[in-house]
């Protein structure tokens, strides 16, 4: 029988479940989450066990059960939601291309840069993300030029993952967008959205932990 609400599984952290969780808090979806935790000796046995018996064609984490649809992989599960409640989210056909070079160039910025230096930190990893992030984000400004989000005046699903990455940026690096106000503008206005502003101020808000413990730098 299917999920009388859609659910959504993933640990007990921000991570890349953060901007799922604020697409369906923006959308006004009632949903439930499983959360997975590691145990005191930072295996994922929950997971483990949950993970060949969930029905999932990749089993990952974040996956997201809605009515007879199972899909994993944070970006997918933003498309899917878009698709389904307010395909506008998707961008008009002209700006398309934009959003998913944003989408993919974002995702190499945060997953493989970033992500891989905090988790297997050194100061060398981290001389040299700084270095190509100083880069990148200049490339996303630029991009943006003086849009309301990043694509254009209006929001897509794209802005979800932008806003988490460099809310990670700057937990990291305080000074990282210090010479891109664009890009610190696109945060504010995330963050005053009605829907944003009420879920961050509710009970169901994540604050934290940003990682697993398994990463050697904690933000």
């Amino acid at each position: 029988m299917a999920n009388s609400k859609p659910l959504l599984g993933y640990w007990k952290i921000r991570g890349l479940g953060q901007p799922v969780r604020f697409l369906l808090a923006y959308l006004d979806v009632d949903f439930d989450e499983k959360f997975y935790e590691l145990t005191p000796e930072l295996t994922s046995d929950n997971w483990l066990a949950d993970k060949e018996k969930l029905g999932l064609d990749f089993p990952n984490l974040p996956y997201f059960f809605d009515g007879s649809t199972k899909i994993t992989e944070t970006r997918a599960i933003l498309k899917h939601l878009s698709r389904t409640r307010k395909p506008e989210l998707l961008g008009k056909t002209e700006i398309a291309s934009k959003i998913d070079m944003v989408d993919n160039f974002l995702y190499d910025l945060y997953y493989i840069e970033f992500a891989g230096m905090i988790y297997g930190y050194t100061e060398e990893l981290a001389t040299t993300y700084k270095e190509t992030a100083a880069v990148k984000l200049g490339r996303l400004s630029s991009l943006m030029k003086d849009n309301e989000w990043i694509t254009g005046k209006d929001i897509t699903y794209v802005d979800f993952f932008v806003y988490e990455c460099l809310y990670h940026f700057i937990k990291f690096d305080s000074s990282c967008l210090d010479k891109f106000p664009n890009l610190k503008g696109l945060m504010t206005r995330f963050e005053n959205l009605p829907e944003i502003k009420k879920y961050i101020n509710s009970p169901k808000f994540l604050e934290g932990p940003i990682y697993l413990a398994t990463a050697k730098y904690q933000l």
